[in-house]
């Protein structure tokens, strides 16, 4: 692949329904990405009312979330992929190895993540991924997108919702063991962090628990990342795609 690269991250809500259909027709008309990363999703022949299909020469790695009829799924573009598993959250977390990025200096493995609220609560399930995550991390570069149920920036101070040492813990974490960055916050530095959750108990409440995360070495190659929003995606998910664009 020699053409840039854009990443979308987008939870589908519950699967989608005969209400709520064309999830992933509507992702690749509005948004043509080369991979998606999507949680509480079904497999496109499997999602009511959905007319998109994968093509020959894509991959598709998708696995369902413990008594749940949706999961997590990864799925690349005109590209071969390679499943990785993550041993205990299957349908939360699903992984694959990409071959031929080819301004990609190591394998690049890829990651659609959900965090569950476990029996200890998001954060110590988030440290849990990503001790597993770390084992398949060596001679590779990662790419980690999703919904992380945790803040997935720093906020500023003057910011309506505040940050929990939990969370710092988490984004310290991705930076200097993983050397990852977040795409939103790499690209709107400084600014309050967009609303990617319109959670029903406060639909205006900022949460920011939506992102894509790439290896800090990518920084000179980030074009843009932006939170997609309109009445349209509104009906389809009570989350907001994140899109992160890479030039070649």
């Amino acid at each position: 692949m020699t053409r840039p690269l854009r990443v979308v991250a987008y939870n589908f809500l519950s699967g989608g329904s005969a209400a709520r259909s064309g999830h992933w027709s509507r992702v690749h008309a509005q948004l043509a990405p080369d991979i998606v990363l999507a949680q509480e999703c079904r497999a496109p022949q499997d999602s009511p009312g959905e007319r998109f299909r994968i093509g020959p020469s894509d991959t598709l790695h998708w696995a369902p979330a413990t008594a749940r009829r949706w999961g997590s799924a990864v799925l690349v573009r005109g590209l071969r992929a390679t499943a990785l598993r993550i041993p205990r959250f299957g349908g939360w977390v699903t992984g694959a190895e990409l071959s031929g990025l080819d301004w990609a200096v190591r394998p690049l493995r890829v990651f659609s993540i959900h965090c569950p609220v476990g029996e200890r609560g998001y954060i110590r399930t988030l440290h849990q991924i990503l001790d597993r995550i770390a084992r398949l991390a060596e001679g590779a570069d990662l790419l980690l997108g999703g919904d992380f149920n945790v803040v997935v920036g720093q906020r500023q101070p003057r910011e309506r919702i505040r940050m929990s040492r939990g969370e710092r813990e988490i984004l310290d974490r991705l930076s200097a063991e993983f050397a990852l960055m977040s795409c939103w916050q790499a690209a709107h530095p400084g600014r309050p962090l967009a609303q990617t959750l319109r959670w029903s108990a406060d639909r205006a409440a900022p949460y920011h628990c939506d992102g894509i995360f790439v290896p800090a070495s990518w920084g000179s190659r980030l074009v843009a990342c932006r939170v997609v929003r309109g009445p349209r995606w509104a009906a389809l998910s009570d989350h907001n795609p994140v899109v992160a664009e890479f030039s070649a």
